[in-house]
């Protein structure tokens, strides 16, 4: 096959939606994240890690693909929050931490009546 096959990127719509509607605030730092069931507006990093974990479940992966998973999601947070690392800095328990800033991320429920 010699043939280019072109795909067009479908575009990106937010239809009025906020693209960022989870709102976290770890100390000072005010963070808005996408949603994680929203492809729409999840960076690709996020999309691959989270499909990993959908595909296996969380529980049946090994602790290094759990921690490869959890280093995405931090090393996404520290890109986003470069301030985040100082709040961090702070903490007793840094892990114990981040996991309730991803637990409570993951928890988000839209409370919008009309939704």
């Amino acid at each position: 096959m010699n043939e280019t096959i072109n795909i067009t990127p479908t575009s990106v719509t937010t239809n009025g939606n906020d693209p960022r509607p989870v709102k976290i605030q770890y100390g000072n730092v005010k963070m808005q994240l996408p949603r994680l069931d929203d492809s729409n507006a999840l960076p690709i990093e996020l999309l691959t890690a989270g499909l990993n974990v959908i595909a296996h479940g969380w529980n049946n992966l090994t602790q290094d693909e759990q921690i490869g998973v959890l280093a995405v999601f931090i090393a996404y947070l520290q890109r986003e929050y470069p301030l985040l690392g100082r709040e961090l800095d702070k903490s007793g328990d840094k892990i114990g931490d981040l996991g309730q800033i991803i637990q409570a991320w993951g928890d988000y429920k839209d409370t919008d009546p009309k939704a």
